[in-house]
């Protein structure tokens, strides 16, 4: 076919050609355009819904938080007063236990005369015991057992052992300077 068209209407032809392909470009950047704003909208709800519930939670969180200071003061101040309270009870004196440890230490056939315990007979001053015994074998025992119990005593002298001054039962005398062990020795 012959193409009997003017140059200048071929030209027309040809532009028209090219504006509606540069048009439908266009239009397909347009709509590509539109969709990445659509998508960046509904990301942006869906961040701003999570970010105002994250917000929620932070702020039940912080008044959580403030209770549970409270609480936690609370248990401080309880943690401290214990402390107070065990340093306490670990300074303490434990005369029934003590009492027990040297009951068991004597041995049978002796009796003390009399024991007034203090806390300022375990500060190892040194104070005078009198005990009584049958037979001057168990007053040497009783001597002997005391100084090996380290555990009740840090000094041990007998001073004097006598067959005058006994009581009923007991005729033997022993007096001795003893010191106490600290009560955590125990």
């Amino acid at each position: 076919m012959i193409n009997l068209l003017p140059s200048d209407l071929k030209a027309d032809i040809r532009a028209a050609r090219t504006n509606v392909i540069l048009f439908r470009y266009m239009s397909i950047l347009f709509v590509a355009l539109i969709f990445i704003l659509g998508v960046l909208y509904v990301y942006y709800a869906i961040l701003q819904s999570t970010m105002a519930s994250s917000q929620a939670q932070i702020q039940t969180n912080d008044i959580e938080a403030d209770i549970y200071s409270e609480t936690r003061q609370q248990v401080s101040e309880l943690s401290s007063k214990l402390a107070e309270a065990k340093t306490t009870l670990d300074q303490e004196t434990r005369y029934s236990l003590f009492l027990t440890t040297l009951g068991q230490t004597m041995p049978p056939g002796t009796i003390l005369d009399s024991l007034t315990l203090d806390d300022t007979h375990f500060n190892g001053t040194p104070f005078e015991l009198k005990a009584y015994a049958k037979t001057n074998d168990e007053a040497v025992a009783l001597g002997n057992q005391f100084k090996a119990a380290s555990q009740l005593f840090t000094q041990v002298d007998i001073q004097s052992t006598s067959d005058q001054g006994g009581i009923d039962g007991y005729p033997f005398t022993v007096t001795m300077s003893v010191s106490l062990a600290k009560p955590g020795a125990l």
